[in-house]
């Protein structure tokens, strides 16, 4: 029985409603991990106020929806390589949906924090497979700019948070923007009837009816002339025998794997730090409050436009440009941001450092699915997630901490650029990973 490349398949299509239909759905869960994690800025000045937190307990309480985030990407993310990306993804939403809405109810610091928790761990559990079934489904010509147009929903998310900060909470209350983020739990049955498995799942579980269904769908000029087998690449299969943690070690990955980490790490440091502390650092640098909360918006529309330029970026010039450009630019941009500049300068500072952080965080997920083979490759990018969520419990914490040492305005900002210099030197040291497929030149076929 002949057999065909499912990968080649999939990577010659044209953009058709599936492709669409997948990528709104992975963009709408990524727009409420945007929403519910970046919200925390917004309301910490009033928790702080109303349960008479210290900056250290603030920093705490803001770093438990991240240590969730590191268990949800292991405990949760990883599985979706036994259980599929479909199963991991829909539970993950349903669990960090009701979680987010229960924040509204919390009563007090305990209460709160387990909501941000379990937030957390459904987040990190979901994002690392959103990315993977994207890059798995997605034409070659086209898969980076996919994947961060996605991604790019993380600062929609964010955005809306910030205006939900400056027009809910004055009107109705710090809990009110919580009853927005549980507003995703009305999309789990539109979710579960239309949210495809991937092919590759599906092809290292033998699935051969179901594959050659999907594969109408992702390519309908796929023309079939009698029964074939779909295969995977040998590429695809390198590290077959290897568990899938030591397969993140092999074939000459250990180098690459640490830093990647390391990178992803020291991205996500700077994004939710930021998020977490710049309305009260820009607070108690003499800003009015308000406005403080306008610069996260600020912060957050760049994100959006960073995270699409990063985009085009990583097609035009692969990922390891893309991320040393973004990193410097982001300890550059936020170093400055010390100086008080004026109005104008300020408000492009905060575009550039949004877009260049958010647009590295966008960035390092693809470059981690593009290290992986299919059947490690949700289990990499989720082991990357779940060590670079050290970064992201270390940003909020290391913001109350600053707060609590009383620097001078300029240092706190100096402190949280220097992760981006390390970042630069990280992403070098990542290997460079040949593509599984190039469009346009079919492989030859390998049978299993």
């Amino acid at each position: 029985m002949p057999s065909i490349n499912a990968s080649e398949v999939v990577n010659s299509a044209r953009l058709n409603r599936f492709h669409y239909l997948l990528v709104f759905w992975c963009s709408f869960i990524m727009l409420f991990d945007g929403y519910d994690l970046v919200i925390y800025g917004s309301v910490l000045p009033h928790v702080m106020s109303q349960w008479s937190l210290s900056p250290g307990e603030a920093g705490a309480l803001g770093a438990s929806s991240m240590v969730g985030m590191m268990f949800g990407a292991v405990t949760l993310g990883t599985q979706a390589d036994r259980f599929g990306r479909r199963r991991v993804i829909l539970f993950c939403v349903a669990l960090f949906s009701v979680a987010a809405l229960a924040n509204a109810f919390a009563t007090g610091p305990t209460s709160f924090s387990i909501c941000r928790f379990l937030t957390g761990a459904g987040l990190g559990g979901v994002v690392p497979n959103l990315v993977t079934i994207l890059k798995e489904m997605s034409p070659g010509s086209c898969r980076n700019r996919l994947i961060n147009l996605m991604l790019s929903f993380f600062a929609v998310g964010g955005l809306l948070s910030g205006v939900a900060g400056v027009y809910l909470i004055p009107v109705f209350g710090w809990h009110s923007p919580f009853y927005i983020a549980g507003l995703s739990l009305l999309a789990l049955p539109l979710l579960y009837k239309t949210l495809p498995e991937s092919v590759a799942y599906l092809l290292h579980r033998n699935r051969q009816a179901e594959v050659a269904a999907i594969l109408h769908r992702v390519n309908p000029e796929h023309r079939l002339a009698g029964d074939v087998t779909y295969v995977l690449a040998r590429s695809e299969l390198s590290d077959a025998g290897q568990t899938s943690i030591s397969a993140l070690f092999g074939n000459g990955r250990t180098l690459s794997t640490l830093m990647l980490w390391l990178g992803f790490g020291m991205c996500m440091l700077m994004v939710y730090g930021l998020n977490t502390w710049l309305p009260k650092l820009m607070s108690n640098g003499g800003y009015p409050l308000g406005s403080s909360i306008v610069f996260l918006v600020v912060m957050n529309v760049g994100s959006l436009i960073g995270t699409l330029i990063s985009g085009v970026m990583a097609d035009r010039w692969g990922c390891k440009k893309t991320l040393v450009l973004f990193f410097a630019l982001a300890a550059a941009s936020i170093s400055l941001l010390g100086i008080r500049p004026d109005t104008t300068t300020l408000y492009a500072l905060l575009l550039v450092a949004g877009g260049s952080t958010v647009g590295c965080l966008s960035v390092v997920h693809t470059l981690a699915a593009d290290l992986y083979p299919t059947q490690v490759r949700s289990t990499g990018v989720s082991m990357a997630a779940a060590v670079g969520r050290c970064g992201a419990v270390a940003g909020p914490l290391l913001g109350g901490f600053l707060l609590s040492l009383s620097l001078p305005f300029e240092h706190n900002f100096v402190i949280f650029a220097v992760p981006g210099v390390i970042a630069v030197f990280a992403v070098l040291l990542v290997a460079h990973q040949r593509s599984e497929q190039r469009v346009g030149h079919p492989k030859p076929q390998q049978s299993l």
